[in-house]
């Protein structure tokens, strides 16, 4: 390979080897995928917006809290493969919904506090 920038770029990647190697002594261990990705992603955007948690505890908590519940509520878009089967990501998880809007589902489920009825 020829010297320049790509050639650094190798040997560190190459210095950190033995990093990388600690997780394999674990292999049940969880590892990062594509899947979180696409979750994480959109929150580091809302947190990004929101200044990394710039303010009092609670509301950097309640902002958290806001942000994955519409995460979870919001609909699949028409296009994904999921979206044949399921409405949102909490459709998803718990099997069903209380109404076809999913606002209304979001608020149907938020005001019973997680328990069914």
């Amino acid at each position: 390979m020829p010297s320049g920038s790509g050639l650094d770029a190798v040997l560190k990647l190459c210095a950190k080897a033995p990093e990388f190697t600690k997780a394999y002594a674990h292999p049940s261990a969880y590892r990062t995928s594509n899947m979180l990705d696409r979750h994480m992603e959109p929150m580091d955007r809302y947190l990004d917006g929101c200044k990394d948690f710039h303010g009092h505890l609670m509301s950097a908590e309640y902002g958290s809290r806001a942000w994955a519940l519409l995460h979870n509520f919001q609909p699949y878009c028409p296009r994904a493969a999921v979206a044949k089967r399921y409405q949102s990501p909490a459709h998803k998880f718990d099997g069903f919904v209380y109404h076809n809007n999913w606002l209304h589902n979001l608020l149907i489920s938020a005001s019973m506090g997680g328990y069914r009825q």
